[in-house]
C-alpha cells in the first residue's frame, strides 16, 4: 500500500522498495517459458514484473510461485481521440472495469496502469484538463472494482503535467542516457508527485545502438541514483529483445536483459549484485534530533516511538519540555535512550535555541511533538549535508491518514504548513517540524529569533540562514518525510490559523521587503502544500515546444491569473460589503458574502476531490472552514500588525520565479475536419501544405511558439484572428488520420468590448421609447454581424484547408465525426 512517499507491506513499517523489469507482449504463437522467465528474474533480483496486456492464468501462476508482484497495464486505443466518440469513450472505460474486475481476485498483482502514454499532439488536442479528468474517471473505475489495488496512470516527459489526482502513486517512463540529467529530472518528478510514491515505471539502454557494455554501466547508476532520490520504485526495460507491438515482432531496437532466445548480457551479473537499499555515508555525521513540546501528551509518545525505529547508526533524542503541565514529563522520561530537558514557558524558538545548545551532533534535526518520522528519515537527510554548500535540509510533512471526520476534513482545509522551492532542490523555507540544519550555521545566524513564540519562526530562521549561506544553501529533500498532524478539532485548526496570522505580522515588522502592499508575504519561490503544483494546465501554462513536439513539456503556474474565488476571500469581502451598506447599497450588499461563500465552497469542492472526502456533511463543514480560514488569519494578521506596528513596504522583493503571460487570445472552434492517408500523410505534410498555400496568398502568419493551442494562426497581429489546430492518429502501416479544428481567435479587448456593447445596447432596448428602438436596432446588427461574420471565415477556413488538403494528397472524410478507418493498434 502507498504510505506517504514509499510503499509498504501490510503489517510491516519498513518501506517497501518495488524493483521490477518488464515483460512482453508477445505473439500469439510465441514459445516463451513463463514460468522460467520469472525464475529467472527472481534470481536477477527482480521483485516485480510490468506486463503491458492482462496477464493469462500462466502468468499469474508464475508470479505466485516465485514472490512476483504484478503491475498491469490495461490495453486501449489510447492513440486515437477517445473522447470524441463516445462509443469509442465506453469501449474504454468497459475494459479498465473489466480488468480491474479480474484482476482483484489475485494477490499477486499489485498494482494498475489505467492507460500509457498518450500521444503528446492528441493531449493537446483533446486538451489537458479534459484527459486527466478522464483518466481520473478510469481510476475511480478500477478502484471501485478492486479497492486492495494501487491503481495510476503511466505518464512520460512529454505529458508530464498529465498527473492525475487520485492516483495512488506517480508513474512515469524516463528515457534519460546521461547520469546527472536522469538525477536532476527526478527531482523535478518528486515535486509533481507531491506526497504521493514515485515509481519510474520504464527506463532501459537499447544495447543494439549502444552495446551491452554500455547498458550495464547504465543499470548500476540508474540503481544509485533511484535509491538516492527516494523513489518508491523502478522498473527496467526490458527482461528480453523479444517484443511483439503493432502486428509484428520489433526487431530494430534491442532492450532486454537477455536476448529473444534467453541468453545472458553483461547487465545480468550487475543486476544480481546491485544493494537492497541505501546506506549512510561514511562516516556518517551524528545528528541530534530536538523535539519542542508544550502540553503535547497526546501525541508525544508516537512521536518519539517512531525516533526509536530510525535507520541511522548515530543519533540522539532530545525533548525540550517548554513548561508542560499534562503528562509530557512521565512520557518522555519512560524513554530511556531520551534526553529529556524541562524549562520555563518561554516559547517555541526558546525551545529550539535550548535544544541546540544541549545537541552534542553536528547536525541538528528539528521536528515536532505531533509529528512521526519515516525510518529512514535520518538516512535521506544525511546524505544533503555531504555538500558543503547546504546548511540546512528538510522533507514533506505530510498528513497521516485520517482515524474521524474532523480529522478529515481539517487535513483538507487551506493553510497547512508548506516547503517554498526556488527549483526542484533549492527551498526558500522549509518548515520546522521537518528541518535539519548545521549546528555551526545555527550559530552564526544568532539561532531562533525567540519574538516569534508559537509560529514564524522557521520562517524567520531559513529567510536569514539563506542570507547567511547563500544560493543553494537550503536544500529540500523529497524522500525525508515525516507524518505531521493537523489538527484535531476544528477550533484547535482556527486557532492555529489565527496564529500564523499574527506571526505573519511579526515577520512583516522584521522583513517589511518580503511583504507586499495588501500584508501578503512576497515568496521568490514557489509554495508546494498538500496538493500538486501542476493543478491547471491550461493554454499559456504549458511549454510543449513548436507544433506540440517537445520532448519534455514543462507546466508552469500562469502569472496574473485573475480567479474571482482568490479576490472574494479573507477580509476583502467584509470591507466591501461594508462599503457597500454606507453607500446605501440596502439588502444587495448582501451579494458579496454569497459571492464569498460560493468562493470557498469552490476552494472546497477542489480540496475535498483531491483529500478524496465523499460524505456531503465533510464537504459542507470544508466549505465552512474555507470561508473562516483567511476572515480568521487576516484578522489576527491585521490586529498583529496594529500591535506590533508593523508595515508592509511599498517596494517589496519581486519574486525570482516569474512564469509567463498567459495568451491575449481566447478560441472558438468554428469548424472539425478529418483527413485521410494511407501512404503516411500525416499534420506535418498538412501543416507543410497549408504555409505554402497561405504564403502565396500573401498572408502574414505565425507558427506555434511552444505556448499556444494552434499550429497555424493567420494574421495575429490583429485583434480577431484565424488559426488551425491539428492532430494525427497513426493506425499503422503508414495509415494516418489526421484531424483538423478551424479556430477564430479573439482578444480579451476584443470579447470585453462586444460584451459592454451588447450590455449597452441591452440597457438601451429596456427603456421607453424612442430610445429603446435603438437598442433593438443596435442588438440586431450586432448579431447579425456576429452570426455572418463567422460564418464568412468557417467557410474561408474551409476553403483553405481542402486546398491544403489536396496538395498533401489527403483524403477528406466529412464535415461530422469521421469514423476511423482500420483497426487501432
Amino acid at each position: 500500500m502507498a504510505c506517504g512517499k514509499f510503499f509498504h507491506l501490510e503489517g510491516r513499517e519498513e518501506a517497501f522498495w518495488l524493483r521490477g523489469v518488464s515483460y512482453g507482449p508477445f505473439s500469439p504463437d510465441s514459445a516463451a517459458d513463463v514460468d522460467a522467465d520469472f525464475a529467472r528474474m527472481a534470481s536477477l533480483g527482480f521483485n516485480a514484473v510490468r506486463v503491458h496486456e492482462l496477464p493469462d492464468a500462466a502468468m499469474l501462476a508464475a508470479a505466485e510461485k516465485h514472490s512476483l508482484r504484478l503491475i498491469c497495464g490495461v490495453p486501449w486505443a489510447e492513440h486515437v481521440d477517445f473522447l470524441g466518440d463516445a462509443a469509442v469513450w465506453q469501449v474504454v472505460r468497459r475494459a479498465v472495469v473489466e480488468a480491474a474486475r479480474f484482476l482483484a481476485a489475485f494477490p499477486c498483482v499489485a498494482a494498475l496502469l489505467v492507460g500509457n502514454e498518450i500521444e503528446k499532439t492528441l493531449v493537446r488536442w483533446m486538451r489537458p484538463q479534459r484527459v486527466r479528468a478522464a483518466l481520473e474517471e478510469l481510476i475511480a473505475l478500477a478502484r471501485a472494482e478492486a479497492p486492495q489495488l494501487l491503481v495510476s496512470y503511466a505518464t512520460y516527459p512529454s505529458t508530464e503535467y498529465l498527473v492525475p489526482r487520485n492516483a495512488d502513486f506517480l508513474a512515469v517512463n524516463v528515457y534519460l542516457e546521461r547520469r546527472e540529467d536522469y538525477a536532476r529530472y527526478l527531482a523535478r518528478l518528486h515535486n509533481l508527485a507531491g506526497n504521493k510514491p514515485l515509481v519510474i515505471s520504464e527506463f532501459g539502454v537499447d544495447t543494439a545502438a549502444q552495446g551491452e557494455a554500455e547498458q550495464a554501466a547504465t543499470m548500476r547508476w540508474w540503481h544509485a541514483e533511484n535509491l538516492a532520490a527516494g523513489v518508491a520504485g523502478a522498473v527496467w526495460f526490458s527482461f528480453t529483445d523479444e517484443w511483439f507491438r503493432g502486428g509484428s515482432a520489433v526487431t530494430r531496437w534491442q532492450f532486454g536483459l537477455t536476448t529473444s532466445s534467453r541468453q545472458e548480457k553483461a547487465a545480468c551479473a550487475v543486476s544480481r549484485d546491485l544493494p537492497a537499499k541505501r546506506v549512510p555515508p561514511s562516516p556518517a555525521p551524528r545528528f541530534s534530533v530536538i523535539v519542542c513540546t508544550r502540553n503535547g501528551a497526546r501525541t508525544l509518545q508516537t512521536c518519539l516511538q517512531s525516533l526509536q525505529r530510525l535507520n541511522y547508526p548515530d543519533y540522539e533524542v532530545i525533548v525540550v519540555d517548554d513548561g508542560s503541565t499534562d503528562a509530557t514529563a512521565q512520557i518522555a522520561q519512560a524513554f530511556p535512550e531520551v534526553r529529556y530537558h524541562k524549562k520555563a514557558h518561554a516559547g517555541l524558538s526558546a525551545a529550539r535555541n535550548r535544544g541546540a545548545e544541549l545537541a552534542d551532533g553536528e547536525i541538528l534535526a528539528f521536528t515536532d511533538d505531533d509529528c512521526q518520522a519515516h525510518p529512514d528519515w535520518l538516512l535521506h537527510l544525511s546524505h544533503a549535508f555531504a555538500d558543503a554548500v547546504v546548511l540546512a535540509a528538510g522533507g514533506p510533512n505530510i498528513p497521516p491518514t485520517p482515524r474521524n471526520r474532523v480529522e478529515r476534513v481539517v487535513a483538507a482545509a487551506p493553510g497547512a504548513p508548506a516547503h517554498v522551492l526556488m527549483n526542484d532542490t533549492e527551498a526558500e523555507h522549509l518548515p520546522g517540524c521537518n528541518l535539519a540544519v548545521r549546528k555551526s550555521a545555527m550559530a552564526a545566524i544568532g539561532g531562533f529569533d525567540v519574538d516569534f513564540t508559537a509560529a514564524g519562526d522557521d520562517v524567520d530562521f531559513c529567510w536569514r540562514l539563506r542570507e547567511h549561506g547563500g544560493r543553494g544553501s537550503l536544500r529540500f529533500v523529497p524522500a525525508a518525510m515525516v507524518w505531521h498532524h493537523r489538527r484535531f478539532t476544528v477550533r484547535a485548526y482556527l486557532r492555529q490559523q489565527a496564529g500564523y496570522g499574527d506571526a505573519e505580522a511579526l515577520l512583516m515588522a522584521a522583513h517589511p521587503a518580503r511583504f507586499g502592499p495588501l500584508g501578503g508575504a512576497r515568496w521568490l519561490g514557489g509554495i508546494y502544500g498538500d496538493h500538486l503544483p501542476a493543478d491547471d494546465p491550461r493554454e499559456g501554462s504549458i511549454f510543449h515546444g513548436a507544433l506540440g513536439l517537445g520532448a519534455f513539456q514543462t507546466i508552469y503556474a500562469a502569472q496574473g491569473a485573475f480567479r474571482w474565488w482568490d479576490w472574494l476571500t479573507g477580509l476583502i469581502w467584509l470591507l466591501l460589503t461594508l462599503a457597500a451598506l454606507l453607500l446605501g447599497a440596502g439588502w444587495s450588499a448582501l451579494l458579496l458574502p454569497l459571492f464569498a461563500m460560493a468562493a470557498a465552497w469552490r476552494v472546497a469542492a477542489r480540496n475535498g476531490r483531491l483529500c478524496g472526502l465523499q460524505s456531503g456533511l465533510d464537504f459542507m463543514v470544508l466549505g465552512w472552514l474555507c470561508f473562516l480560514q483567511p476572515v480568521v488569519r487576516e484578522t489576527a494578521r491585521v490586529r498583529g500588525m496594529i500591535a506590533h506596528a508593523a508595515r508592509p513596504t511599498w517596494q517589496p522583493v519581486l519574486p525570482e520565479i516569474i512564469p509567463p503571460l498567459k495568451p491575449r487570445k481566447h478560441s472558438l472552434c468554428l469548424a472539425t475536419r478529418a483527413f485521410w492517408s494511407s501512404e503516411n500523410g500525416d499534420r506535418h505534410a498538412l501543416l507543410d501544405a497549408l504555409v505554402r498555400e497561405l504564403e502565396r496568398q500573401r498572408r502574414v502568419i505565425r507558427l506555434d511558439d511552444g505556448w499556444r493551442w494552434h499550429d497555424i494562426e493567420v494574421s495575429p497581429q490583429k485583434e480577431v484572428s484565424r488559426a488551425f489546430l491539428t492532430a494525427t492518429e497513426y493506425h499503422g502501416s503508414g495509415r494516418c488520420l489526421t484531424r483538423v479544428r478551424c479556430l477564430l481567435r479573439l482578444s480579451r479587448a476584443a470579447v470585453w468590448n462586444v460584451l459592454l456593447w451588447i450590455a449597452f445596447t441591452g440597457l438601451l432596448s429596456a427603456w421607453a421609447p424612442p430610445v429603446n428602438w435603438l437598442g433593438w436596432t443596435g442588438l440586431g446588427l450586432t448579431f447579425a454581424t456576429l452570426l455572418f461574420g463567422s460564418l464568412k471565415v468557417r467557410r474561408d477556413l474551409i476553403r483553405l484547408l481542402e486546398r491544403a488538403a489536396e496538395q498533401a494528397n489527403l483524403q477528406k472524410l466529412g464535415s461530422e465525426e469521421p469514423s476511423r478507418p482500420g483497426s487501432p493498434v
